[in-house]
């Protein structure tokens, strides 16, 4: 059952006949949710009882350490409101996040309020500065999230500016088990690599990137890109050995004119380091998993108030909402739009 708050509506219900359970007639337990808005307010409870198929008792599920992490650098409090108030409405783990050198007072009281840990960033305000010192931040940032993810079993890496939450971001670990195996879970635009037609058109801005890469000797980027789908480097879930090797791929590739993500997409879909190798999983990207990146002709539903993914469920994280216009945000494709991107995540097993 999924309980909603007022107790009078449910996903599934007892239908009570009289017989061998029941004394006398007295129809459903609950009322069933019709409406898709309605799903917003079901609470679902985080330990359920348990039993095997000879009612023994299942050993109750033991929460791994995570920790989600993100590069704050040069932004107001307004916007630190934002990150961690709607994460501190669904997540009591560990937080962690790369601010500017010497933080005002009134970001440090955002953090504490929340409960947030801190570490300084000393180089270049990236913010504002440039598109240059804006890229090579994006690089060093990586450094960070390999550092920070050491002592943790899963880590989510996102950007700062324009990620929310509305549930829990390490709840799949539960209810997903294929993706909770999984040593990286990258999350996609609705795009697909391609060099030629339509595909080059729409990809045209990460295509001319390519001169500027430092692309591995002998390595045929067309070959192992073509078809697969953009990944957005701003939303990442891994274990510390995926953050090790994505710091080697986008150290060893991103320049000046090629960004993290093209490395992180070259990084993943040819194999470098062993990510992505023979046990890659696709799957729907937008629209599904823990983070949905709804900008860029991504698929989302609306679920009340929230963004939500193709199970009508509202979707953990949220990126790029703001990309949506106000008067249509959250809202459901038109009919005459195909009901699924051709974003997919991409997974490495682990092991």
């Amino acid at each position: 059952y999924h309980f909603p708050k007022d107790a009078s509506k449910a996903l599934g219900a007892h239908w009570r006949e009289k017989g061998e359970h029941f004394g006398r007639s007295e129809g459903a337990s609950h009322d069933v949710v019709t409406d898709p808005g309605d799903i917003s307010n079901l609470v679902f409870p985080d330990d359920l009882n348990g039993y095997d198929f000879g009612a023994a008792p299942i050993k109750p599920w033991s929460r791994p350490a995570t920790l989600v992490v993100a590069a704050a650098v040069g932004y107001s409090a307004d916007v630190f409101e934002i990150f961690v108030g709607t994460l501190r409405q669904h997540y009591g783990g560990d937080a962690l996040l790369i601010v500017a050198k010497d933080p005002p007072p009134e970001i440090l009281s955002v953090l504490e309020k929340n409960r947030v840990f801190y570490r300084e960033y000393f180089g270049d305000n990236a913010s504002g500065q440039g598109v240059a010192i804006w890229a090579r931040f994006n690089i060093e940032r990586f450094k960070f999230y390999r550092e920070v993810c050491q002592e943790y079993d899963y880590c989510m890496a996102l950007d700062f500016r324009d990620a929310v939450f509305q549930a829990d971001p390490f709840g799949y670990l539960r209810t997903e088990p294929a993706l909770a195996k999984a040593e990286l879970v990258t999350q996609s635009h609705a795009h697909l690599w391609g060099f030629t037609g339509k595909l080059a058109v729409e990809i045209k801005y990460h295509n001319r990137m390519i001169p500027f890469c430092n692309i591995p000797e002998g390595l045929e980027i067309r070959r192992c890109l073509t078809g697969k789908p953009l990944i957005n480097a701003g939303g990442i879930v891994g274990r510390p050995s995926a953050f090790e090797k994505l710091e080697k791929v986008v150290n060893q590739i991103a320049n000046p004119g090629c960004s993290d993500q093209m490395a992180v997409n070259i990084g993943v879909h040819c194999g470098l380091e062993g990510l992505g190798e023979s046990s890659a999983v696709p799957l729907q990207g937008t629209g599904h998993g823990p983070i949905n990146s709804v900008g860029y002709r991504s698929v989302f539903t609306k679920v009340g108030g929230s963004f939500g993914d193709l199970d009508c469920m509202p979707s953990p994280v949220v990126h790029q909402g703001e990309r949506i216009k106000i008067v249509d945000r959250p809202h459901r494709n038109s009919a005459k739009e195909p009901l699924f991107s051709a974003g997919r995540a991409v997974l490495a097993q682990a092991g």
